[in-house]
């Protein structure tokens, strides 16, 4: 009787064991060794390196020139591209939903790229030598202004000092890059780390207490592991560990998920003891009882993959271990870090335009705000050092100019015509008229008949196309004969004449863009 309750009590406990789910938690360790690299150089003693720029190989002693390895690095310098200013639309609307307000803010958007290039010597394995380019680029994004005017302004006068913001994290970023490829190819990169196993999370299944105390051993001896040390010792205090997980294997057998689970647990983390105790032959073993276990398939291939690349690893460095004394030595001349350029100091400020002459040749120039408003017959142009610092102003004739356009979009034009000087107001009629000559004129408006433009900031030119010579809209032909010669304009279309007719048109600019869009769309 007492047998027969003793069997009966087990198989309930063996029956709830099966029927509890298989909840499981990360729970993690310490991990140490080193990195190998893909182009060992094996003896020890001949693992130097020189280099132009700052930088360590780990495993090698840097020397001041001749290293085994040598490093040659150039700065190629950083371009500057299109600069932009771009506007973003504000509406603010009621509750309806109908617009009740638009505004606009501008931001300078400049695409900056940088490129540099390095040569590696390698005197002991030339084959491994090899060239590169590395290439770095970003966007510049101002912050918002409430005009393109500012957003132009702003960017103008701070451009060197973003270009060489641009340049100095463009240079680091591929100093960084060279680094880490070096140090792949030919370093022993010590790594400190964790990783983790996959124990059970859940209280009540019977098996969770010694999955939680053998987590905990396993731990401890993790935690002994240095990357400097071989870990052979340290197999002998796993072993109790890898066979308490391949006693749990046989105690959950069957294809239901929560079996396949447990086994999944197990073979995981037998998988990463063995990885990580350089025994990557067996922790490929297990990879494949994963696999075939039909949990996870893909943890299975990632540790096939792991357990190849160490292979090979060892293969290729000659060794069986991940962990090994490693060496790094400085016996060279510490270099300075390379001076970075300074924005010269701007003598008044200034702004970026591209001039085109009457060759046809296009100019970046700098154009002093002071005399912006000035531009009729000439404009001063900042003067440069060979440093790039502003030493004066130099007149450059607008007789000698085809055009300006400048970063905001706004375009100036040379243009043939008799200016007025108005006296008294237009009907007065005393308008002071000089002789006709060049003149930088804001253009307005032009299309394929018809241009409009300003001059002096107040007076509106209309050039139409084929005609001999611009008329300025202040001189008497305009100011007492303003409807006929808009009708002579716009003979051939009936709609806007009619509109000249019944003086829908001021002698205003914005009234004459207006025209001038009009007498263009007629057909």
């Amino acid at each position: 009787m007492k047998n027969k309750l003793i069997l009966i009590i087990t198989l309930f406990l063996s029956i709830s064991a099966f029927s509890q789910s298989v909840n499981l938690d990360r729970e993690y360790f310490k991990t140490s060794y080193v990195r190998l690299p893909t182009h060992p150089i094996l003896e020890k003693e001949k693992r130097t390196f020189s280099s132009n720029i700052n930088l360590t190989i780990h495993g090698f002693t840097r020397i001041n020139a001749n290293g085994n390895v040598d490093v040659k690095y150039t700065f190629n310098g950083t371009e500057i591209g299109e600069v932009e200013v771009k506007s973003t639309k504000h509406e603010k609307k009621d509750k309806e939903g109908n617009v009740v307000s638009t505004s606009y803010t501008y931001k300078v958007h400049v695409p900056y790229t940088s490129t540099g290039s390095v040569s590696i010597e390698n005197s002991i394995n030339p084959n491994d030598s090899y060239d590169n380019t590395y290439k770095e680029e970003d966007n510049y994004e101002s912050k918002d202004f409430t005009s393109r005017g500012k957003a132009n302004d702003f960017y103008n006068n701070n451009r060197f000092k973003i270009r060489n913001d641009h340049r100095t994290k463009h240079r680091k970023s591929i100093i960084k890059r060279i680094k880490s490829s070096l140090n792949r190819t030919y370093g022993y990169i010590i790594f400190t780390g964790q990783d983790n196993f996959w124990i059970l999370g859940k209280k009540k299944h019977p098996e969770y207490a010694k999955h939680m105390e053998v987590y905990k051993q396993a731990e401890a001896i993790f935690a002994k592991v240095k990357s400097n040390e071989s870990v052979e010792a340290l197999r002998e205090e796993f072993k109790p560990v890898i066979e308490y997980f391949e006693a749990v294997i046989p105690r959950y057998q069957g294809k239901k998920k929560r079996q396949r689970k447990m086994r999944y647990a197990s073979y995981f983390n037998i998988a990463k003891i063995y990885y990580y105790l350089d025994q990557p032959e067996k922790a490929k073993e297990y990879g494949q009882k994963i696999i075939d276990n039909d949990y996870d398939k893909g943890d299975g291939r990632r540790m096939i993959s792991s357990s190849e690349s160490l292979l090979k690893s060892f293969e290729i460095n000659k060794t069986n271990s991940s962990h090994m004394e490693v060496v790094t030595k400085n016996e060279a001349n510490v270099l300075p870090e390379p001076k970075e350029e300074k924005a010269p100091a701007l003598k008044g400020e200034v702004t970026k335009a591209y001039l085109i002459n009457k060759k046809s040749d296009t100019l970046i120039v700098d154009i002093k705000k002071s005399n912006l408003n000035n531009i009729t017959y000439s404009i001063l142009i900042a003067a440069y050092d060979e440093s790039g610092a502003i030493i004066g102003d130099k007149e450059v004739k607008a007789s000698t100019c085809k055009e300006i356009l400048f970063l905001d979009g706004t375009h100036y034009k040379n243009i043939n015509f008799k200016e007025s000087s108005m006296k008294g107001g237009a009907l007065s009629g005393k308008a002071l008229m000089t002789g006709a000559s060049e003149k930088l004129v804001e253009v307005l408006f032009e299309s394929d008949k018809i241009g409009l433009y300003l001059f002096n900031k107040k007076e509106t030119v209309i050039f139409p196309v084929g005609a001999k010579k611009a008329k300025s809209t202040l001189g008497t032909s305009y100011v007492f004969g303003f409807k006929k010669n808009l009708s002579k304009l716009a003979q051939g279309c009936d709609t806007l004449l009619e509109k000249v007719n019944n003086k829908e048109f001021k002698n205003t600019k914005e009234s004459l863009i207006q025209f001038c869009k009009e007498l263009s769309a007629c057909k």
